[in-house]
């Protein structure tokens, strides 16, 4: 056909998918960096506005017992839950930025936090309930589509593994393909 893009020109699919998963990757960045331990919430609480999202999650029920979760596990232990919440956002926002281990922290992982998130916020009033469906769905896309392969680490990575000799394999080297 006369006039065609071919695959790797506009109308290459992984390479959306990758500026795409770079995008949510800088999105999770700034979303951590707004719950750093460093800044302090209107509760005069650190982590940000987090302490006060999840009592308007405690306030707005989806899930009996997602609430009593929120209740005596994670408010007795808020600082603890602030410092992994901080740290799992910024492993899967790195993740997605750099397409590294994209499968394994920015897939799998963005998608349990997702889900996570979609649990506590699903019944906020004014909360868009569609958001999560589609971010979830994000994710599983970069996680099942090795979207770390293409302008991200991973690719290198992966090739890398793939040239190596059968004989020279270990658990890791047996492992990593997964990851990448």
């Amino acid at each position: 056909m006369p006039g065609a893009v071919n695959s790797a020109g506009i109308r290459d699919l992984a390479l959306w998918v990758g500026l795409y998963r770079i995008a949510l990757g800088i999105m999770w960045l700034q979303m951590a960096l707004q719950k750093a331990p460093w800044i302090i919430g209107p509760e005069g609480k650190p982590y940000g506005w987090l302490y006060g999202y999840i009592w308007k999650e405690i306030n707005n029920p989806t899930f009996g017992f997602y609430t009593e979760f929120l209740k005596t596990v994670v408010l007795p232990n808020f600082y603890f839950f602030g410092l992994m919440t901080f740290i799992v956002e910024i492993a899967i926002g790195l993740s997605l930025t750099v397409g590294l281990l994209v499968p394994l922290i920015g897939g799998l992982g963005g998608t349990l936090m997702q889900v996570n998130i979609m649990l506590g916020s699903y019944s906020i009033p004014g909360e868009w309930f569609w958001l999560w469906p589609m971010l979830i769905g994000s994710h599983i896309i970069f996680m099942m589509g090795r979207a770390g392969r293409r302008l991200g680490l991973d690719g290198p990575l992966s090739r890398s593994l793939n040239e190596r000799p059968s004989g020279t394999e270990g658990k890791l080297r047996r492992l990593l393909p997964y990851a990448v």
